[in-house]
């Protein structure tokens, strides 16, 4: 079971999210559709995952909270990159798990 941040990120080019959401969460394909996760390992901040990755129960299992949804990786490293400068200027840290707690 995939888990999904409440008020999660969506990428400024993804039509129709909640169809997508919908279909990345019943083990669909979605091309080009990646998704940015909280990572597991203590070395890294996020994750960004190729949505076509969680087609496998075994990975959707295992998937971290998915806190935002882009279109291409390029949107999803811009969309990484936006939330890190965001946190960093709402609270002069990167301390993001803690942020997204309490947005």
């Amino acid at each position: 079971m995939l888990k999904w941040m409440k008020n999660y990120y969506i990428g400024n080019d993804v039509k129709n999210p909640t169809r997508i959401r919908t279909r990345i969460t019943a083990g669909k394909f979605v091309p080009d559709i990646y998704v940015v996760t909280l990572s597991d390992n203590p070395g890294n901040i996020l994750e960004i995952l190729p949505a076509g990755m969680l087609v496998q129960r075994s990975a959707r299992a295992t998937c971290p909270l998915i806190v935002g949804m882009a279109r291409g990786k390029s949107g999803a490293i811009q969309m990484v990159q936006d939330m890190i400068e965001q946190v960093y200027t709402e609270t002069g840290n990167f301390k993001i798990k803690e942020y997204l707690k309490n947005r």
